[in-house]
């Protein structure tokens, strides 16, 4: 008796070869069937004719032709339209700009050998709502002084803890005057710290 466990694979290959022989001999005498040409159920007018008549009816007219030769006017026509112009008197109106010239160096305040020194820096404006809450504190905001003395840019380097008060401290920082910087006998801009403290009278 044979083992059907050890055919097994004697098994698979004989039934893939003859398979693979079945499908061979089916190819070769089975008839080939070939597909009918497909017919179509309505009849299909073309209207070809028709269609190119109504086109030429909606095609554009020819250019007309421009004349070529340019036809003069008439010098009494002429005379009167320049009569007709009243005389006007128009001045530009030019936008006068600032001159540009090289960039002005910014040189850090401890290399300064000239330092800007406080002409005038105004009393910051307490805010009415952080003196009816009773909020006190102190910004420091850090300032470019240009060459004339006068402040361009503001900035909070150190907060109060209060927006109000902050906003305070910038805009009299604005307004505050030093005496230019130096550097080498020359004007430079420069970086200073204005601290703009907030406190109650009595506090």
């Amino acid at each position: 008796m044979r083992d059907h466990k050890v055919m097994h694979g004697v098994y698979i290959r004989t039934g893939m070869i003859a398979s693979l022989v079945i499908f061979v001999l089916l190819f070769l005498f089975v008839p080939y069937a070939e597909p009918k040409p497909y017919e179509l159920k309505k009849e299909i007018i073309t209207m070809v004719e028709e269609i190119s008549q109504l086109m030429e009816k909606f095609e554009e007219p020819p250019p007309v032709e421009r004349p070529k030769v340019a036809v003069e006017a008439e010098s009494e026509v002429a005379e009167e339209a320049v009569e007709t112009i009243a005389a006007t008197e128009f001045q530009e109106d030019l936008i006068r700009t600032r001159p540009t010239g090289p960039a002005i160096e910014i040189v850090p305040y401890y290399k300064v050998e000239v330092k800007p020194q406080p002409i005038n820096i105004p009393k910051p404006r307490y805010p009415d709502l952080a003196r009816r809450a009773g909020i006190e504190g102190t910004t420091v905001v850090k300032a470019l002084v240009d060459i004339d003395g006068s402040i361009i840019e503001v900035k909070v380097l150190k907060s109060s803890g209060n927006q109000m008060l902050d906003q305070a401290a910038l805009a009299a920082a604005r307004k505050a005057k030093f005496t230019p910087a130096k550097q080498r006998d020359k004007y430079v801009r420069v970086y200073v710290s204005i601290p703009m403290r907030f406190q109650l009278t009595g506090g």
